[in-house]
């Protein structure tokens, strides 16, 4: 009998992956890790269905992950591909049907994904569930794709390390800020959305009007003991680098390693930081006769020193944080080795705090800007301001100079238009973005200053415009101020518009590829130098009187393709601007 020899079990061999590939895999792992640490951090818990096909209905699709916080779920789609609308709009159908009826989703989902199911509470109804869909690409996605699909958060770019580095800082305290930009209040998220009524935080305090305090008329200012928690579930802060939408942004981020020694400070000396927080509070902030229980102080009892309750609404976003909001936010919820006393600190002691109540009839912008001048004001007499941010404070508090306007026209082209996108504007935006000091500075400023006959001011038809002239000079509020700002509002969407059209038509005829600063030859438009340039050309049009509709641009610059921006090198802009203009637009060369 011949033995049959025993065969060892060839193991199959896995694919070799090339150099490319490897990088591929390492940065698609890292974008998914990225984001689920950030949740954990927060305080979510990830339920784990990739892979799984749902019908919801009668649509088919996939999600990548789920994440729930008591009753909030979060629907994941990650993509490391360029996102573009056909991608995003695909899964749009099946987002659409899961959020015109978050219970039947529900219903489904509790059979596809046991582990959702028993994450599920049962102290919530399925009507409780706040649902929201957000998509993570690694490269940003476009404007046009993110206004494609208004039900979804696009969590990308510096927006992205914003919100990253957060969490690592302040953990589970992070989640307000979360919340608030994923448009949940309070009253949405666990306990509040079980509450009958709404909620208040009752202080025993001190008033000081305003004939003391020589605020402007109106302004109460009240001092009061508040615990940290408290703070922390209600504050926000205009952080320059955040993600809220305005041009009144001037705080910095919080730092993690001032965080970290405050914490260590506060569990070793076991005692409170006693100088004040500065906060601001909602104009409807009831103000109460401590010695009668529920009853406002009489307005003409409001004149005067004298002891208040002051009652602050339960919620997101209700308390403006000003100055201090390291010393409120060491206090943060976390899970480093102090939390355990930092635990009861946070409901034990109590910081001195500092609030001022506006006028009703205080509209946002003047209640912004007597913010930041106050912040100023504070950190010139403590540690000086850096430069960049008192810049920043500069432009909200002279909104008319013309760095203001120029910061603000800059905003607006990375939002829309043919540098949609490509602008470095915060701290956290991707270090391969145009940078934009120079382009404010000494390209933007020229062009919309308001004189000259070089300035898109001499070329904008309002009859009313010498009033931002007025108004530059005086550099007061006084009467008309507010109508001014409005005033302002159309100039810069005059200059947004004009740049818009002149730059897409050199966009156009130069060529549209490699429009991207993240190619390995960006185009030589990306340049802050060439831009410049653009902008000095546009200059010598406007004060030749020449047309600036998009069509007049494009027969002008039809052959611009032929034109080296490359041969001009760092400060050399404005001998850009003339060689393309004396090339393209000269009406005696034409």
């Amino acid at each position: 009998m011949v033995k049959k020899k025993n065969k060892k079990k060839q193991k199959s061999k896995k694919k070799k992956l090339t150099p490319q590939e490897k990088l591929a895999l390492r940065t698609e792992r890292k974008l998914y890790r990225d984001f689920r640490v950030f949740l954990r951090e927060v305080g979510f818990t990830q339920i784990r269905v990739d892979g799984t096909e749902i019908i919801v209905d009668g649509r088919t699709g996939e999600l990548d992950d789920i994440f729930i916080y008591e009753n909030v779920l979060i629907l994941v789609e990650y993509t490391t591909g360029k996102p573009d609308s056909s991608h995003i709009l695909k899964k749009k159908v099946l987002y659409d049907k899961i959020l015109a009826d978050v219970p039947k989703f529900l219903e489904v989902a509790r059979e596809k994904y046991p582990q959702l199911h028993e994450c599920l509470k049962e102290i919530y109804a399925d009507s409780h569930y706040q649902l929201r869909i957000m998509y993570i690409p690694l490269h940003e996605a476009a404007p046009e794709t993110i206004a494609s699909c208004p039900n979804v958060s696009f969590l990308q770019g510096g927006l992205k390390k914003y919100f990253f580095a957060l969490g690592k800082t302040i953990q589970r305290s992070a989640r307000v800020e979360f919340f608030s930009y994923l448009k949940l209040d309070w009253q949405d998220v666990g306990d509040g959305v079980l509450k009958a009524s709404g909620q208040s935080h009752d202080y025993a305090g001190q008033l000081l009007p305003d004939s003391m305090s020589s605020f402007p008329a109106g302004y109460r200012v009240v001092s009061f003991y508040a615990d940290p928690e408290s703070l922390i579930a209600g504050a926000y802060v205009l952080r320059r680098d955040g993600w809220r939408d305005s041009s009144h942004l001037y705080q910095r981020i919080l730092v993690r390693s001032k965080i970290a020694k405050m914490r260590r400070y506060l569990v070793d000396q076991k005692r409170v930081f006693v100088n004040n927080v500065i906060v601001t509070l909602p104009a409807d902030t009831p103000l109460n006769d401590p010695k009668a229980k529920g009853a406002n102080v009489p307005e003409k009892e409001l004149n005067k020193a004298r002891p208040v309750a002051v009652s602050i609404p339960v919620g997101y976003g209700t308390v403006g944080i000003i100055d201090g909001q390291h010393r409120v936010f060491c206090y943060h919820e976390g899970d480093d080795i102090h939390e355990a006393k930092i635990a009861q600190l946070r409901k034990r002691q109590h910081l001195l705090v500092t609030g001022i109540i506006y006028p009703p009839d205080v509209k946002e912008k003047a209640r912004l800007e007597f913010e930041a001048r106050l912040f100023l004001e504070i950190n010139d007499t403590q540690t000086r301001a850096r430069p960049a941010l008192r810049q920043d404070i500069e432009t909200i508090v002279r909104p008319f100079s013309g760095i203001a306007v120029a910061r603000r026209v800059i905003a607006q082209l990375a939002k829309h238009g043919p540098y949609a996108g490509l602008f470095q504007l915060a701290y956290f935006d991707s270090s391969s973005k145009i940078k934009t000091s120079s382009i404010v500075s000494y390209g933007l400023r020229p062009l919309v200053k308001f004189d000259g006959s070089d300035s898109l001011f001499s070329a904008w038809k309002n009859t009313d415009k010498e009033k931002l002239k007025a108004r530059e000079k005086r550099s007061t509020k006084g009467t008309g101020y507010e109508d001014d700002l409005e005033l302002l509002d159309k100039y810069v969407e005059f200059c947004v518009k004009s740049l818009n059209d002149f730059l897409l038509a050199a966009k156009l005829a130069y060529g549209t590829s490699h429009w991207d600063v993240d190619d390995e030859s960006p185009s030589a438009l990306l340049r802050p130098t060439s831009i410049n340039g653009l902008i000095a050309c546009l200059r010598r049009v406007i004060e030749a009187e020449l047309p600036l509709t998009l069509e007049a641009h494009k027969k002008r610059m039809h052959n611009i393709a032929n034109f080296k921006f490359g041969s001009f090198k760092s400060s050399r802009w404005d001998a850009l601007g003339e060689a393309l203009f004396q090339n393209h637009y000269n009406p005696s060369g034409s």
